[in-house]
């Protein structure tokens, strides 16, 4: 049986922050919450949250939760996160009403509406969501 894709989850510091931002901006409330740890929503596909510091208070507490190569590795990655190696790609109806709504909503920096046209005309903007991912916004575009 070939490989598919299950879930992308984005890392985050602040879940009760990162949670307000993605209710907002994909207009849903989540799928499921395992507390502050994880929160998953459906957009197409699956779309979690992970907070890794819920982890950490775990194994600190003597939790069962993980077995030992888990816990080695969790202390063993001691780089910060590197944002924006992905791009989260979202597709809308229409891309200047979405592009006024993220506007309005100021739960991130929003880029200007940027055009492309190397193979097909493309146009899209990027906000980006607490930990500073960028999230891409296309669709279509009507020039007035």
């Amino acid at each position: 049986m070939a490989m598919k894709l299950g879930t992308t989850y984005i890392c985050v510091k602040d879940m009760k922050n990162s949670l307000d931002f993605y209710k907002k901006i994909l207009q849903r409330e989540p799928l499921f919450a395992n507390e502050d740890r994880w929160i998953t929503f459906d957009c197409g596909n699956f779309l979690s949250l992970y907070n890794k510091q819920y982890d950490k208070i775990l194994i600190e507490k003597n939790e069962n939760c993980f077995n030992q190569a888990y816990i080695d590795e969790f202390f063993r990655d001691k780089t910060e996160k590197k944002n924006n190696l992905v791009v989260f790609n979202f597709e809308v109806d229409n891309l200047k009403e979405e592009y006024e709504r993220i506007k309005k909503l100021k739960i991130g920096k929003v880029s200007e509406i940027m055009y492309v046209n190397v193979h097909m005309p493309y146009w899209y903007f990027n906000v980006l969501d607490p930990d500073g991912n960028i999230l891409e916004i296309t669709g279509k575009f009507h020039k007035e």
